[in-house]
Formats: structure tokens, sequence, C-alpha cells
């Protein structure tokens, strides 16, 4: 996708950008928001709200472990979209399926961790939240790489395809952002 953003130039490059975003974050206000609707029964209960803590927890310590994620979602989006759909319409539907969560690669136990939280909270609220920066952490870096295919956006691309180390980073970040929850959640159930 980012080489498809990428070589679309002009209006309708920035119109493929925007529509690649759009769906990005429709996909997690689907996933997260969905799975806080389905837990509103939940919501409140102190054993959910110490288990999300537990959850988003755990989920920063086997991240820091660098633990393999089980299961390990391999999925690509449709190839062919690329080929056979006006750019607007296939980058629509590629972060539509990014956003999702689950519908493509999943390399971090925050997605599964943060799929928990949301339905153990059962916080429309926190689904919204959760699927809006889900969607957003998705877009902003296919977006800011095919923005820039020289330069910043161009060295991006090239490490993260060159090697692990941009991804035991990510997971790096996951882990303190994670325990970082954990916290805020244990925090908030004692006030």
């Amino acid at each position: 996708m980012v080489d498809s953003l990428a070589e679309a130039g002009g209006t309708r490059g920035t119109v493929a950008r925007i529509a690649f975003t759009a769906g990005a974050l429709a996909g997690g206000l689907i996933t997260f928001g969905g799975l806080a609707l389905v837990g509103l029964g939940l919501h409140g209960s102190a054993a959910a709200v110490a288990l999300a803590a537990g959850v988003a927890a755990g989920a920063a310590a086997l991240e820091a472990l660098g633990r393999g994620v089980v299961p390990r979602i391999r999925r690509q989006v449709p190839e062919r979209w690329r080929r056979d759909m006006p750019l607007p319409a296939a980058a629509a539907l590629y972060g539509g399926l990014l956003g999702l969560g689950f519908t493509t690669f999943v390399m971090t136990w925050a997605v599964w961790a943060l799929a928990a939280v949301c339905l153990l909270l059962g916080s429309p609220l926190v689904g919204v939240v959760a699927g809006l920066a889900f969607g957003a952490g998705r877009a902003i870096p296919v977006v800011a790489m095919s923005s820039r295919r020289s330069g910043a956006g161009g060295d991006a691309l090239a490490r993260m395809i060159a090697g692990p180390r941009p991804l035991r980073r990510a997971r790096t970040a996951d882990a303190a952002l994670l325990s970082a929850l954990a916290l805020a959640i244990a925090v908030a159930a004692i006030a």
C-alpha cells in the first residue's frame, strides 16, 4: 500500500491517503467500539476491571520479553485490489482491513490486549478512543512513508524491510504503553 500511495501524486494521492486513513479509523471503531458494546454487561464490575488491568500488565510483560504472539495472524490484504479498483476505493478498503486489527498481520500482544480491555471494561467511550487510536496508529506510518518515499519516509520503510529492529522497538513501546494502561485502569478502579 505504501508503494501504491507513493506512486499516486497530487490530488489523486492525497485523496487516496485520506481514504486510507478514513478506512483505518472506521475499522478501529468497528472492532474496538464493537467489543466495548458487547462488553456493556460487564461495565463497572470490579472483577472485569481487575481482569482488564491484569490483561494489560500481562501483555506488557510478554511484549517486554519479546514473546511470540499466539495466535499470530498472518494475512495480507488482497493484492488484486490495487490492480482492479480505483486507488481511493482500494486504499479505503486496505485501511479498513488494517484498522479492524485481526484481518491482517498481528505481530504484537498489544492488539489482543486492547481488544480484551475494551471488552472487559465495556465502556463505549473507551471503545471509541481505543478504536480511533488504533486506526490512527495503523494509518499514520503508511501515510507518512507514502508521502515521503525519498528522505525520512523512504528511510523508515527501508529500515522496516531490512530487519527486526523496528519491530523490537515497537514492541518495547507497546510494553511501556500497556504498563501505563494497566496502571491507569488500576488507579481509576481505586478512585
